[in-house]
């Protein structure tokens, strides 16, 4: 028996219009191209839809990108404002250590080198700047104290130099110098002779107080100044005197001025150094500086 061959199916779409006069649109598809037609309209929808979530997920991750991008740009910002920080101060601690290292030589301390070591090793960047900065925090608090230190030896230095006869109480030649002499007087001469005019300034060659201003034999009006530390000076043969038993003077200020009296033979000053009171060679201590002067005080 023959089959009979099977009837296809069909969809009819009619579109009918309200106004009677209208008339009606009717469209005839078979089932096979309703269901595509259907198929392809859900899967358009499922597409639009998937493209839409997706499109949304990919702008949020986008803008995330972005802000993550300039988060870390804002980061190597700060990286670097950091890197340059650490390197100036790296350079301001090298230039302080130069510079304390100097000082300490000028002032001819023993131990004159800083106790700052600044290391030269390398490390990662990243690991750098935190290393760095926090060995920048230490070396600092290490600089503070050796500065301090140093401060300390400053004043003290100020005031031992203040206080040691370091200059010409009087600018002329020198005519009889320390030690044994046959001439004008034999025996021992305790000081330097100084050539000067009747009347020209004797200028106190260091920080101290009058200990004396009078008369003394041999001498004639004579001015004892106290420097402390075991020092003083003494200005003899002088014509009179600016100061009086007491007072307080500045070094270079003027004390008295040059005169004949006393045994002289002319007008002069005889200027003498005492350690102890012990008469010292003058010479050692005209013209110094910080530096000359350190190696004394440490004799």
């Amino acid at each position: 028996m023959k089959q009979k061959p099977k009837r296809q199916r069909y969809y009819t779409f009619m579109v009918v219009p309200h106004d009677p006069e209208g008339k009606t649109f009717s469209l005839r598809l078979p089932l096979l191209v309703v269901r595509a037609a259907v198929f392809l309209a859900i899967f358009s929808l499922f597409l639009v839809g998937s493209s839409f979530v997706y499109s949304s997920i990919l702008s949020r991750r986008l803008v995330h990108y972005h802000k993550a991008i300039a988060a870390n740009r804002q980061q190597m910002k700060v990286i670097d404002d950091f890197s340059q920080e650490t390197a100036k101060v790296h350079q301001a601690i090298t230039e302080l250590v130069q510079e304390d290292n100097e000082l300490r030589k000028l002032l001819g301390l023993k131990n004159w080198r800083s106790k700052i070591k600044l290391s030269n090793k390398k490390e990662e960047r990243s690991e750098q700047v935190t290393s760095d900065l926090v060995a920048a925090e230490q070396k600092i608090a290490e600089k503070q104290e050796s500065l301090s230190e140093l401060k300390e030896w400053v004043s003290q230095v100020r005031l031992r130099y203040a206080n040691t006869p370091s200059r010409w109480p009087l600018y002329g030649r020198i005519v009889s110098r320390f030690g044994y002499r046959i001439y004008p007087w034999r025996g021992f001469h305790t000081g330097l002779d100084i050539s000067g005019l009747y009347g020209a300034p004797i200028r106190v060659t260091a920080n101290g107080y009058v200990s004396f201003a009078g008369w003394r034999r041999g001498y004639g009006r004579t001015v004892v100044v106290n420097h402390g530390f075991g020092k003083s000076t003494l200005y003899a043969h002088c014509s009179r005197f600016t100061v009086q038993q007491g007072q307080q003077v500045s070094k270079g200020q003027v004390i008295a001025y040059v005169g004949n009296t006393g045994y002289t033979t002319g007008p002069h000053l005889h200027y003498e150094v005492r350690e102890n009171n012990k008469p010292v060679n003058p010479v050692a201590y005209l013209d110094l500086n910080i530096l000359t002067a350190s190696k004394i005080w440490r004799r």
